[in-house]
């Protein structure tokens, strides 16, 4: 599984043309925006429009919007208790959650957390002053059972340092600052390591 996420910006048109050029090699996107509900509500119809599955769009947090778009993967904050509720009410929806720590991860699994979205595993421009993830803390992590998608500094060269067990990566500017043939060969590499 590939996951992109978006930067943390208002989206507009050369977003919605670039997730129409990669919609093939990604398995969902995080939106992850400062914009109001109203607005993301019809930005996202615009991307549908434009012929981006609605299977593949991930809501961040605002339950009433995705129900309102049909969306039916949400993802939340770390230890998010409204994540848990959300699963409790709705078990057909998929609910991912940003996991930083073991007990979160036990958290998560405890309450059926679909997804955990652990790192971050290199280093990024998004925590400049924050070492990566430990490989024991990324064993750690793992161990715990819940299925997690690795994030953080992932690219066409360090995702072959990333743990076959994990379940996905996900990325934001290796996704949304790459060409095609860039995350082409990102998918390329990651699909080498799950297979073996």
């Amino acid at each position: 599984m590939i996951l992109a996420v978006t930067p943390f910006q208002q989206l507009n048109e050369m977003h919605i043309q670039h997730l129409n050029e990669i919609e093939s090699l990604i398995d969902g996107v995080i939106l992850r925006t400062p914009m109001s509900q109203e607005v993301l509500f019809e930005w996202v119809n615009m991307l549908t429009r434009h012929g981006f599955p609605i299977e593949k769009v991930i809501i961040h947090s605002d339950v009433e919007l995705a129900l309102n778009l049909g969306v039916k993967w949400l993802h939340f904050r770390e230890m998010d208790a409204t994540a848990f509720k959300v699963k409790s009410a709705y078990p057909h929806l998929t609910i991912s959650m940003s996991v930083h720590r073991v007990a979160s991860i036990q958290q998560a699994l405890h309450n059926h957390i679909d997804y955990g979205v652990f790192g971050h595993l290199f280093m990024t421009p998004s925590k400049p002053n924050q070492e990566p993830r430990s490989p024991f803390e990324v064993q750690r992590a793992l161990d715990v059972g819940l299925p997690l998608i690795a994030i953080g500094g992932i690219d066409k060269k360090t995702v072959q340092e990333v743990p076959q067990q994990f379940s996905g990566i996900a990325a934001i500017g290796s996704v949304f600052n790459a060409s095609y043939r860039e995350v082409e060969r990102l998918r390329q590499h990651w699909l080498y390591i799950k297979e073996g």
